[in-house]
């Protein structure tokens, strides 16, 4: 089932909104010399979903939506720059890619999280590229998910359609916001599911993860998704999957 998001207000992000503050203590020694406190310990927290919106904050409706998030978990909206005045694509992948990072930095090392709680990263078209980078790029060893709604780096193979050509930017002749060509298979350093509407969805295929060349979809098939972030992964499985990639064409 998909719906059409809402384009919302347009305004700009300047700063990353997920913020902590952390007190030190010293004590003194025998000695009479300053020590500082023990370093703090992990702790287990409540399981986050990082969220990294569209162009105009395409997709920010759903995916912000608790009914379509897997249940208990906190929803964290990455800001960065992205409306309708933001033209130059590349900077502002760049901004959200350092937003997301900073974010990731806090949970982990400010707020003190243990490297054991479930992480979700989700992005929808521009946003896809700016949680897709993250995903390529993250240290390994934590509990961490990602999810991909029209991913213009999407890999052409290893889905479940035959000839499957992958995203527009795989095609371009020069790199595109994000990087260039296409993301290599096993790129993730952890389980990603990436979602693309195939040539059977309402509007045809979403070319900017299908093979396109232009954006002539992008008023068709592109905004037709269900943002639904526990529904697919229901349908599609969490992972572990083989090269930490399950990449679907949908319907």
């Amino acid at each position: 089932m998909t719906r059409r998001f809402r384009t919302p207000r347009r305004r700009w992000f300047l700063s990353i909104v997920l913020s902590f503050v952390s007190v030190a203590s010293v004590f003194m020694g025998t000695a009479g010399t300053a020590q500082a406190a023990p370093a703090r310990r992990a702790r287990p927290c409540t399981p986050t979903m990082f969220v990294v919106a569209g162009w105009t904050n395409g997709g920010r409706d759903g995916l912000m939506d608790p009914a379509h998030a897997p249940e208990g978990v906190n929803l964290v909206e990455i800001p960065y720059p992205n409306s309708a005045t933001d033209i130059n694509l590349y900077a502002d992948v760049d901004a959200g890619v350092a937003n997301l990072r900073t974010a990731l930095y806090n949970f982990y090392v400010t707020y003190g999280c243990d490297l054991g709680t479930k992480v979700y990263i989700v992005g929808f078209s521009l946003g896809a590229l700016v949680a897709g980078t993250v995903l390529e790029t993250e240290p390994p060893g934590r509990n961490m998910q990602g999810v991909l709604f029209s991913d213009g780096r999407r890999q052409p193979g290893e889905s479940n359609w035959g000839g499957d050509p992958g995203g527009l930017i795989g095609h371009l002749p020069v790199p595109g916001p994000g990087g260039a060509g296409f993301r290599p298979l096993d790129g993730f350093k952890y389980p990603t599911l990436t979602l693309c509407n195939g040539p059977r969805s309402a509007g045809g295929a979403d070319l900017i993860c299908f093979g396109g060349t232009n954006l002539d979809s992008y008023w068709t098939s592109h905004p037709f998704y269900s943002f639904d972030v526990a529904t697919e992964l229901r349908i599609h499985g969490e992972g572990p999957y083989p090269f930490n990639l399950r990449n679907r064409v949908i319907p």
